[in-house]
């Protein structure tokens, strides 16, 4: 197996603590130097809005400092993928389930816009720009099965399942069922309900945010099940031509399944590893991973873009890491 070499992780780690905040240094000490989770938490705390939420510069696409759900989504991220996670009593969990509850809208079954008006007030890439909100109840329940968005937003589900403890029954199971009966009912081949669209339109998204999902059910028997339906059709979700990530957004097989413990990697395995060689290769000089992309011209997005790069890049080397592709 090709490893990234020593002095290519230096370079990257420097790249990192030159270029990165807080919570990018305090990431890369926690993977590769102590495992420290409490050391960690404090970091991320710093993060945490009074209401919850967490903003302060977190998230790298736009440069609001307020709390949202775009930029608890990467909390989220942080919490799930920690060794040892923090126990429900722990006040950061406990502040952020408040805040990720109390934006559940019932009367669609999901939760809504992630990013607040006041992000277009400063500078943002313009795919997060907020373009108003539909909460329009829907009434039907199938309905609001059928219309299930998971992008950026099952994380949350995730989340409550993983603390469950934390929340009301009843709402528990409202907030489960719904990303649940979306796979059974649209994404198994077998289904008469099976939406072969989802496949043909091929958006990567879905599948990846219902990986951080499904390992958190703590029904075993039903996180088989959904498991085996993404299993199905894997590959529809990826972009095999691997040079065509040198200059553009797309997403490679191991930045769809990007851990060995990924619930759809035993059915891609050659594939994420092949990638992820190559994705080794576009290593710059400097140490970074480059995204492919401009976020434009604009030298404050150029800002965010360096910001942004940096963050890729410790994702990159904790990928790397996961399949024990880094040679130190």
């Amino acid at each position: 197996m090709v490893k990234l070499s020593q002095e290519n992780f230096i370079k990257a780690r420097d790249y990192i603590f030159a270029n990165g905040d807080d919570i990018n240094r305090a990431w890369f000490s926690y993977l590769f130097e102590d495992n420290d989770t409490d050391k960690f938490l404090n970091v991320l705390q710093k993060y945490q809005h009074e209401n919850g939420g967490f903003g302060g510069g977190i998230y790298y696409e736009f440069d609001y400092q307020g709390p949202c759900l775009k930029a608890t989504e990467i909390a989220v991220k942080y919490i799930l993928n920690l060794k040892e996670k923090p126990s429900a009593n722990h006040p950061l969990i406990q502040n952020m389930m408040k805040y990720i509850l109390g934006l559940y809208i019932p009367e669609i079954g999901n939760w809504g816009e992630v990013v607040v008006p006041e992000v277009n007030n400063g500078v943002h890439c313009y795919w997060v720009r907020f373009s108003g909100e539909d909460t329009t109840p829907i009434e039907n329940e199938d309905e609001r099965i059928k219309k299930y968005d998971a992008n950026q937003k099952v994380c949350f589900a995730a989340f409550v399942s993983y603390y469950s403890e934390l929340v009301p029954k009843e709402l528990y199971s409202d907030i489960i069922k719904y990303p649940t009966e979306h796979i059974l009912r649209y994404w198994d081949k077998n289904s008469p309900d099976y939406n072969k669209e989802i496949f043909d339109k091929g958006e990567p998204y879905d599948i990846e945010y219902f990986q951080w999902f499904v390992p958190c059910l703590k029904d075993k028997e039903t996180a088989d099940k959904l498991t085996s339906i993404l299993c199905q059709n894997p590959t529809a979700f990826m972009e095999l031509d691997f040079a065509k990530s040198d200059k553009d957004y797309v997403h490679l097989p191991c930045d769809v399944a990007g851990h060995p413990k990924s619930i759809i990697y035993p059915a891609v395995n050659d594939l994420v590893l092949d990638s992820l060689e190559y994705r080794m290769g576009q290593q710059k000089n400097d140490g970074r991973w480059p995204l492919g992309w401009s976020f434009g011209d604009d030298k404050e997005l150029q800002k965010l873009q360096i910001k942004y790069e940096t963050y890729r890049s410790l994702a990159m080397l904790e990928k790397l890491d996961r399949f024990d592709m880094i040679d130190r």
